[in-house]
């Protein structure tokens, strides 16, 4: 719970200093790839809690999406604030689209 509080701080912190920084938030929720196996088993219980509206709880976010969404959000100046899932997924999208930019993407 302290975790999330100061991490939540110091979001709020970074939010206020948009005259000096474009802050750019990543919250996934678990991530993965196909060589974790420890992890694969547990993709499904996220997957669905997030689905039903499970508070707290996102959908599962594979390594190389988060990656792709990271350098979009870098070379994308449009991009700025909390990017969860499914910003994620679209600046993925744009990416792989070779876009770089995320109005392509959606």
């Amino acid at each position: 719970k302290r975790y999330l509080a100061a991490k939540r701080a110091v979001e709020a912190k970074l939010g206020d200093s948009v005259t000096t920084l474009r802050p750019v938030i990543f919250r996934p929720s678990l991530i993965w790839s196909w060589t974790k196996l420890d992890v694969l088993p547990i993709i499904p219980v996220f997957n669905i809690a997030s689905a039903v509206g499970v508070p707290f709880v996102d959908r599962t976010v594979k390594v190389s999406t988060l990656a792709d969404a990271i350098i979009t959000a870098l070379t994308d100046d449009s991009v700025e604030g909390v990017q969860r899932f499914m910003q994620m997924d679209e600046l993925a999208a744009a990416a792989q689209a070779g876009g770089g930019d995320v109005t392509s993407a959606v």
